[in-house]
């Protein structure tokens, strides 16, 4: 059995009223007083209220021990469901994708149409609160081509090595978890601070021991996937950046029926699909 983790959310993590030694710190945080009336001129008086009370308990990050135990984990994989050998022409023919606006040209990447993020406070959508955090790649002969450098290896479902990554028309945009950001209600990175629209958004793990190896899910309410289609899409992405492996978190059941959950992330035995270029194949 494959062995991966989910290790405990709260490692390495205080809640506090305050996040304190931010590098995300040098934009402004939203400024609100919880007390008083609301006046009619500002339509977003409400969810400026909620957003500071939810600031409140925002995580404060001791980036002092952020990197320590990067095999912990408290999950583990089942044996994957399935191997899929992806043809090399089809990866190539991804280096030829170029979209100049995010919407109206048809699925992104093969994937799916570039959606506004959701479910979540409009004030929280900030993608500007970030910038040296965020890092870009797409396959290909343009610019941001290949695999992901300057990354922190770690188990996969350990969250202090968590990634978030979401895909637009630009690429597949990734940024640590657990990276400070006052302008996060969480007092962390979301998928709203990442983008504010996409085809896709999940979590990325990338394994401590191959470099060609990385691990990914679809935990995102924000960029949900909507079937199992666009999970093998996401994956082939990955693999067209240049890894040899992905072990996607795919469960073997029809996603329109029974959607996504933390279940299929995180737990024992999560359910998997391995990618693997067709000339990796054993």
């Amino acid at each position: 059995m494959l062995r991966a983790s989910s290790f405990t959310q709260s490692h390495g993590v205080r809640h506090a009223a305050a996040v304190h030694g931010s590098r995300a710190a040098h934009r402004a945080i939203p400024r609100v007083a919880l007390r008083g009336t609301a006046t009619t001129s500002d339509p977003m008086h409400e969810f400026r209220v909620q957003w500071a009370l939810e600031r409140q308990k925002a995580m404060q990050i001791d980036l002092s021990t952020l990197d320590r135990n990067p095999r912990a984990t408290d999950t583990t994989l089942a044996e994957p469901w399935r191997t899929i050998l992806v043809p090399n022409r089809r990866l190539e023919s991804l280096k030829y994708h170029d979209y100049p606006a995010p919407t109206g040209l048809g699925p992104l990447w093969g994937i799916g149409e570039c959606r506004p993020v959701s479910n979540c406070n409009p004030i929280d959508v900030n993608p500007d609160a970030i910038d040296s955090e965020r890092q870009t790649r797409r396959p290909g002969v343009y610019s941001y081509q290949g695999r992901f450098d300057r990354v922190v290896r770690g188990a996969y479902g350990n969250r202090n090595f968590k990634y978030l990554y979401a895909l637009d028309h630009r690429g597949m945009h990734i940024a640590r978890e657990m990276t400070p950001c006052k302008a996060s209600s969480r007092g962390i990175i979301t998928h709203s601070i990442l983008v504010d629209r996409g085809a896709a958004a999940g979590e990325i793990f990338f394994d401590l021991d191959d470099a060609g190896k990385v691990y990914v899910n679809y935990g995102s309410a924000r960029i949900p996937i909507e079937d199992v289609w666009q999970a093998e899409k996401v994956a082939e992405f990955v693999l067209a950046l240049g890894y040899h492996t992905v072990v996607a978190m795919i469960p073997d059941r029809d996603l329109k029926k029974h959607p996504y959950g933390m279940g299929d992330r995180y737990g024992k035995d999560v359910e998997n699909l391995v990618f693997k270029r067709e000339t990796e194949a054993p």
